[in-house]
């Protein structure tokens, strides 16, 4: 019944934007991708870049990162999306290539009744990203980033370019307050056929005096361009190796208002950082799972 649910609003609500030109799959987007929990201008702990270019920079020691992602919902849905990045360092500018997908398995197609008819329809976007970042000082990182994002619905197949650019601050004042800004598919040149996401966030320690004994508390605001608002206020606590992260995400989309959770356990270990978060979906739809995994080569 929820896949139904799902193909109908899919079918209904997309192909007409996909009619005036727009590349399909931008919705397919809002999901926190590659992300454990992370204020996305902030998410350094797969540095992947997706959201924020400047978060793929690497310590001066590290010559190499290999990250993967992937979210799961239930087979209801069958909602499903991949991440997978490569950086490495070439004077003193980290490099990085990145590759994120996501899909609707199952939409069936259908007439004047449930009944499915035919193939399933298509429902995808792909986004492929060059992205060169390096630290302009001990507290600052910038990044840009060029991207290529196609989507397909049914028989409807369209491709975009974008050009992104954003900044990372680290440990500023006492309070090891960290800061962050960037754009996500900022395309100004293809008018009504991409959206474009701004991004905000900030952190700051609360609680500890040392960064693997902390508690520290933020806010990250994300605006599509002209479909939704989000606000994500989130606590994170560090104990050595595991950190937990969380909090409640408002999102307002044409007027309407949702409130859902969004939570996530981290841990870093033997040169391996691992994340496994839990992001709850509107309208009465089943909760997404995330997982991610990095690792630095020195």
């Amino acid at each position: 019944m929820w896949r139904i649910a799902f193909g109908v609003y899919i079918a209904a609500a997309l192909s007409a934007a996909a009619q005036v030109g727009a590349i399909p799959g931008r919705d397919l987007l809002a999901f926190p991708l590659g992300l454990t929990a992370e204020a996305a201008a902030l998410g350094t702990q797969a540095g992947n870049g997706l959201w924020n270019p400047a978060t793929v920079v690497l310590d001066n020691d590290a010559r190499w990162r290999l990250s993967a992602a992937a979210m799961t919902s239930p087979t209801a849905i069958s909602v499903s999306a991949q991440v997978g990045s490569v950086a490495g360092t070439l004077k003193s500018t980290t490099l990085a290539f990145t590759f994120a997908r996501a899909a609707v398995d199952g939409l069936l197609r259908t007439d004047s009744d449930p009944q499915a008819i035919g193939n399933d329809i298509t429902y995808s976007t792909i986004v492929l990203s060059l992205i060169a970042a390096r630290r302009l000082s001990r507290n600052l990182a910038a990044g840009i980033a060029l991207r290529n994002r196609s989507g397909r619905l049914d028989d409807i197949s369209r491709t975009g370019i974008a050009i992104d650019a954003g900044v990372l601050a680290e440990h500023l004042t006492r309070l090891d307050v960290r800061a962050g800004a960037s754009s996500f598919l900022f395309s100004p040149w293809a008018g009504n056929r991409e959206r474009t996401s701004w991004l905000l966030a900030g952190d700051a320690r609360l609680l500890g005096e040392d960064s693997t004994r902390t508690i520290r508390g933020g806010y990250a605001l994300q605006v599509v361009q002209a479909l939704s608002i989000e606000h994500f206020a989130f606590v994170s606590a560090r104990w050595g190796p595991w950190e937990a992260r969380g909090g409640p995400v408002r999102t307002e989309t044409y007027g309407a208002t949702n409130w859902r959770g969004r939570l996530g356990i981290a841990v870093r270990r033997a040169g391996y950082d691992i994340g496994i978060s839990r992001e709850e979906s509107a309208s009465g739809l089943p909760a997404t799972y995330h997982f991610a995994l990095s690792s630095v080569i020195r």
